[in-house]
């Protein structure tokens, strides 16, 4: 599964707000809900049962919550930015600006990791970061993740 094929406009949200990683994650939850047909609870627990293992917080911003979640055929990937920085214990410390969240069926845990492991590469460049966090339109952002995943190789 490629990143590319994954993004869309329709599931980037830019300009959210948060006071911390559990009413962000319930903030993605309530507004992907209607379009996966699963209750936002069911969201919000399974990716709020992810974080509690460990931090998804990676650095430099960003965060890539993911889970398995039952009710869905493929994998969804929702991007969230939240401009004013949330808490979200990343490995640096410093506040989490833009998410990737990653749901998938259990029954596809290679590409679960495959997607994760595109979405990891592109962060770890500085310039293809600058360019996601500078995106200020839903648009703007898909643009900037295919680019990355262009300069990737994904």
């Amino acid at each position: 599964m490629k990143l590319q094929q994954l993004i869309h406009p329709e599931r980037v949200f830019l300009g959210l707000s948060a006071a911390d990683a559990r009413s962000a994650l319930s903030e993605i939850a309530d507004r992907i809900a209607g379009d996966l047909g699963l209750p936002a609870e069911n969201i919000r627990q399974a990716l709020l049962e992810r974080e509690e293992l460990g931090s998804t917080g990676v650095g430099h911003g960003f965060a890539i919550p993911h889970c398995k979640l039952h009710g869905i055929s493929e994998i969804q990937l929702i991007v969230a930015k939240f401009p004013g920085g949330i808490e979200f214990h990343a490995v640096d410390g410093q506040p989490v600006t833009l998410m990737f969240v990653v749901l998938s069926p259990p029954d596809q845990p290679a590409a679960h990791l495959q997607v994760l492991s595109q979405i990891a590469r592109i962060l770890k460049r500085e310039e293809l970061r600058k360019e996601l966090l500078a995106a200020e339109t839903s648009d703007a952002l898909v643009a900037a993740v295919r680019h990355a995943a262009e300069v990737e190789g994904l």
